[in-house]
């Protein structure tokens, strides 16, 4: 037996003792005190020496720690205003990028007309940011999909004999990658337009250029949005004297169809007389100049007998100058910054008084609950969740939040005990995997065996039975498949509808991951066979399998969203594996179960059972052919 198999055979002992997180039960004890006088010396002291040192601090920078409060706000604030105009204009580079890369590896032939229409629309549909997207070829007939009045339209435009368009050809010529270009009039939409565009090269031969446009409306009416849901009066200024987007453009109509400058309106123009003034009565801001930190350039402009702050701050990558991006607010917003320091101090005052009192009571009302929350957590840290307590409720509310939130985290992890494979999670800590922490599972490049199984003619086989019966003949048999799978030291990945994925060789390598894999199907064929003879025995149809097999390299490790992640496998070899099961739709004919084996996979087999080869075949979605071979039971 190979050493990956004794290791996989071992077994795992687990108790509170040694845990299954791997504490070393060497080393030396440290020092421990009793938390009710921990809560009494230490907490006091510390409330006593922390709060009295905010209030006099307070007191006395009032006014520096009220203008910092005010910058963390400003600085929020104007991130999440620079954070939605890039979610409005970088969807444009993703989709250029995305087309260009399509047309350049020949997946997208700019000749074929229906192609380029359809794969237009669809990126127009799948991003409602984009207003237009258009694809220029070297005769400049420019194919194009755009939205005009809520409604997809699709056209060409032959621009052949425009000079403009031939310089826009000559300039994406000679640049490199997607570039923002100056707005443009759109007549048809009746709108301005911030266009990207992109040569598109093929063997490095220029073959036209792509256009994607994102109308100046949208961005106007994205910050409208803001203002209604946060309260914040954002603008996009293109340059010094032109206003790119502003809540109060959402309505307001322009008709730049008669060339003279940029269409876009000057800062006059809007219904704004506080940013008209900002060039001209603006003064710089210096008490929101922190040294050491990132402000945004701040104005002040005083019209009338309000104040108003703006910040402003340059967004680079939209053009061949910086965007910016401001906002502005009533100064007299300080005051309620004041206000609410001036509370924390005799808030803090307040509970610094109670908590002194109160300190000997709580700690040991609390000691008490904490320490049945430590006994809880040993049994979940070596994995007994079926032996972990159930926590009763406390007066305090975080410890009865606590003890709630624990007693359901006890019973989720009960229910996840189900679904997820101890056995694996148990194999995955035997790795090093730091009691659970997926951190410590970095993907890698293992060889391994891929297995797919399939159930011939599931929909017929289960069109007669109940919701009920099909889950238990689903069971019964998933049941049957793990059973052979596992005892050959494989991991099942996954079912999917009356499928199963199983493969060998991770977590643990294993050198004979191949010969594992041909007995555990070897296994299955007996089983399923015997299995039958008991169903028509009852009067049961026969299930009927394919079983697919294939080695190869593989990226093994944990995979998945923050949310959610599954210790599982992905590469050409799993979709090898699943184009052999597949391939035995058509040679099963009326055996109960067949299972074709990839060329590596039976080079692996050591012989330790009868292959057959049945010649190369080709797979689905793969070129080329595939030796391949039938396991004989």
């Amino acid at each position: 037996m190979t050493e990956a198999a004794t290791d996989a055979a071992t077994p795992l002992v687990v108790s509170p003792a040694n845990s299954i997180l791997g504490h070393s039960t060497g080393r030396r004890r440290r020092l421990r005190l009793p938390i009710a006088a921990v809560l009494v010396a230490g907490f006091g002291t510390l409330m006593l020496a922390a709060v009295a040192s905010v209030l006099i601090l307070g007191l006395s920078s009032a006014g520096r720690n009220t203008f910092a409060l005010l910058n963390d706000k400003a600085d929020l604030a104007i991130d999440s205003v620079v954070v939605r105009v890039r979610h409005q204009l970088d969807p444009a580079r993703d989709q250029i990028t995305y087309l260009s890369a399509l047309i350049e590896s020949g997946k997208l032939d700019p000749n074929d007309q229906k192609a380029m229409r359809d794969t237009l629309r669809g990126a127009l549909a799948a991003t409602p940011q984009v207003t237009g997207v258009g694809f220029s070829p070297l005769n400049q007939v420019i194919i194009r999909a755009g939205r005009i009045n809520g409604e997809m339209i699709e056209s060409t435009l032959d621009l052949s004999t425009s000079a403009e368009m031939t310089a826009f050809m000559a300039e994406a010529r000679e640049r490199q990658g997607p570039y923002w270009a100056e707005p443009v009039w759109s007549p048809e939409a009746k709108t301005t337009l911030l266009t990207l565009r992109m040569a598109v090269r093929r063997d490095d031969r220029f073959i036209g250029m792509l256009i994607v446009a994102v109308s100046v409306g949208d961005l106007s009416r994205f910050l409208s949005e803001l203002y209604v849901d946060e309260g914040l009066s954002a603008f996009v200024l293109y340059d010094r004297e032109h206003v790119l987007a502003h809540q109060a453009l959402r309505y307001k109509e322009f008709d730049f169809s008669k060339p003279a400058g940029l269409p876009l309106p000057r800062i006059d123009q809007v219904d704004d007389p506080v940013l008209a003034s900002l060039w001209r009565n603006g003064r710089p801001a210096d008490a929101f100049a922190i040294p050491g930190r990132n402000s945004a350039n701040a104005q002040v402009v005083e019209i009338g007998d309000d104040s108003h702050l703006f910040l402003l701050r340059p967004l680079e990558g939209y053009g061949a100058q910086p965007l910016t991006v401001g906002i502005n607010y009533r100064l007299d917003e300080v005051g309620v910054e004041i206000e609410r320091l001036w509370m924390t101090g005799l808030v803090g005052f307040g509970i610094l008084l109670v908590s002194v009192g109160t300190a000997l009571w709580i700690g040991r009302a609390i000691s008490h609950q904490i320490g049945r929350l430590a006994a809880a957590a040993a049994s979940v840290s070596a994995l007994d969740f079926r032996g972990a307590p159930t926590l009763p409720d406390s007066r305090f509310r975080e410890l009865a939040n606590a003890a709630d939130a624990f007693n359901a985290m006890v019973a989720g992890l009960r229910w996840f005990e189900t679904y997820v494979p101890k056995g694996l999670v148990l194999r995955l800590i035997r790795r090093g995997s730091r009691g659970g922490d997926a951190s410590g599972l970095a993907s890698e490049e293992r060889q391994v065996t891929v297995m797919f199984t399939d159930i011939r003619g599931f929909s017929n086989l289960a069109e007669d039975l109940g919701a009920a019966e099909t889950a238990a003949l689903l069971n019964s048999h998933f049941t049957l498949l793990a059973s052979c799978i596992e005892a050959e030291g494989g991991t099942v990945d996954k079912f999917i509808g009356d499928a199963v994925m199983a493969f060998w060789g991770a977590p643990e390598i294993q050198h004979d991951h191949a010969a594992r894999a041909l007995r555990a199907a070897h296994a299955i064929a007996i089983a399923l066979r015997a299995d039958n003879v008991k169903r028509r025995a009852v009067g049961l149809p026969a299930v009927r399998v394919r079983v697919g097999l294939h080695s190869g390299p593989v990226v093994v490790g944990n995979i998945g969203s923050a949310s959610r992640i599954n210790y599982t496998i992905v590469g050409d070899s799993v979709n090898t594996a699943a184009r052999i099961e597949e391939l035995g739709a058509g040679l099963q004919g009326d055996a109960e179960i067949i299972v074709l084996v990839g060329s590596t996979t039976a080079a692996e087999s050591g012989g330790c059972v009868t292959l057959a080869p049945i010649g190369a075949k080709s797979l689905r979605g793969r070129s080329g052919q595939l030796d391949v071979f039938r396991l004989e039971v």
